[in-house]
């Protein structure tokens, strides 16, 4: 008589059990081969298995807009090359750099080595990163220095301020931007870890979404301290601006 806390028995069932999720998985895995394979038409078009090459027209009008320093290309090839990797091997969108100096030509091509997609060179107009004409430049600089001894995080930082002014809308403004509908903002030191085998800008375009996110975090409440109040004072003010589909229940 067999027992069940015979170890031959035991054996016995992980193999049946395992050849059974077998069976299953490689059923499931064929029938969805044949699917994509025969049956594309069938997909969503952002899931369609495609390949735009460079310079080709798109079905969006896009790009990655990269907001760097000539000091910052390691870090932005490293995000670069993962970006490739995952994503743009297949897709080819271009990339915008922009910067607030020139670029140098040692950032050029060590940049435009790591795609076969095209890359363009741009520089921030003044008047674009610096303060603007209706700002109190001595209140700003005793608040940035009050915000430093308080140990605000980029507290004391001024060109921080105007980076956040320039992604705020005005890199949008910018005249390499203006052949684009949509863009992807990608950043030195950023790592991609999951391969991504559709197309975000087309999928985007066919729902009619403006932003999209990978992440929400926490502001740091010292750093925005009337940013909240501010908002809904904004939307009291502005209620045909809120979409009727929203997140405030949330």
């Amino acid at each position: 008589m067999f027992s069940i806390r015979s170890p031959l028995v035991r054996f016995l069932l992980l193999a049946i059990v395992l050849v059974g999720l077998y069976g299953l998985v490689h059923v499931n895995y064929d029938a969805a081969s044949e699917f994509i394979s025969n049956g594309s038409k069938k997909l969503d078009p952002y899931r369609r298995p495609v390949s735009y090459q460079p310079g080709e027209p798109k079905p969006v009008k896009a790009c990655f807009a990269v907001l760097a320093r000539n000091r910052d290309w390691r870090s932005l090839r490293e995000s670069m090359k993962q970006m490739e990797d995952r994503f743009n091997h297949r897709f080819n969108y271009p990339y915008v750099f922009l910067n607030d100096e020139p670029f140098s030509e040692e950032f050029k091509n060590m940049t435009r080595s790591m795609t076969n997609a095209e890359v363009h060179y741009g520089q921030i107009p003044k008047e674009h990163w610096s303060y603007p004409q209706w700002i109190d430049q001595d209140k700003a600089r005793e608040r940035r220095k009050a915000m430093s001894d308080a140990g605000v995080m980029y507290g004391g930082n001024e060109s921080y301020r105007h980076m956040c002014r320039f992604e705020s809308g005005l890199f949008f403004q910018h005249p390499l931007m203006q052949q684009f509908d949509f863009y992807w903002r990608l950043e030195p030191g950023i790592q991609y870890l999951c391969d991504i085998n559709y197309d975000p800008f087309l999928y985007m375009k066919e729902r009619k979404i403006k932003y999209g996110w990978t992440i929400g975090i926490f502001e740091l409440m010292n750093t925005v301290p009337t940013l909240w109040d501010s908002v809904k004072k904004f939307m009291k003010t502005h209620p045909e601006l809120i979409p009727q589909h929203n997140s405030l229940w949330w």
